[in-house]
């Protein structure tokens, strides 16, 4: 016996129903392509970048590369601004001929002579005037020194800056940033 004409009428409203609102609910999804090498790839080789660092001085009043324009006021200086930031921080560490810094999570202002600086240690933040070099084979430390000869880094995820112009500079590490504007756009938690 067929069903009533009711019936149908309504399993027929209810089927609208629910697929009006499901009308709209679409997933296109592209089609899969080799994947890009990101930034954080670990490249399978590496090798020892060794060279000096001369970067040319920046014009304070240039806007190259800038998506607008920063008023001079208000530009600031990545260097001087990280600096100041881990200083307000930082903990006295007297330097020696050769200084070993192995904790880890230190924040630290290395005050004398400092020769020849060390950091095994990780996540540790220090800054300085002068060192003749600092080798680094810690991960994820962020070290400022205004007066710095040589670095040498052999550990990952590291951040040295630096304000001296003539900076020989040894990477055989992964993901560091070496310079004199290495502090552009690092985030300074505390």
């Amino acid at each position: 016996m067929p069903a009533p004409r009711t019936k149908r009428t309504v399993s027929t409203l209810a089927a609208l129903m629910l697929a009006i609102p499901l009308a709209g609910c679409v997933s296109i999804q592209p089609q899969e392509e080799s994947p890009a090498p990101t930034a954080s790839a670990v490249p399978t080789a590496t090798a020892s970048i060794q060279g000096t660092a001369t970067p040319l001085p920046k014009d304070p009043t240039s806007t190259e590369g800038s998506l607008g324009t920063v008023p001079k006021e208000t530009a600031g200086d990545s260097f001087q601004a990280g600096f100041d930031k881990i200083l307000e921080h930082a903990q006295k560490k007297k330097c020696s001929q050769d200084t070993d810094i192995s904790e880890d999570g230190q924040i630290l202002l290395l005050v004398g002579d400092c020769k020849d600086v060390a950091i095994t240690g990780t996540g540790n933040m220090i800054v300085a005037n002068n060192a003749r070099s600092v080798a680094i084979s810690g991960a994820g430390n962020i070290v400022a020194i205004k007066s710095l000869r040589q670095v040498e880094v052999s550990g990952v995820g590291n951040v040295v800056a630096w304000r001296s112009g003539d900076t020989h500079v040894t990477d055989s590490g992964q993901s560091n940033s070496l310079g004199r504007n290495a502090l552009d756009g690092v985030e300074l938690a505390f």
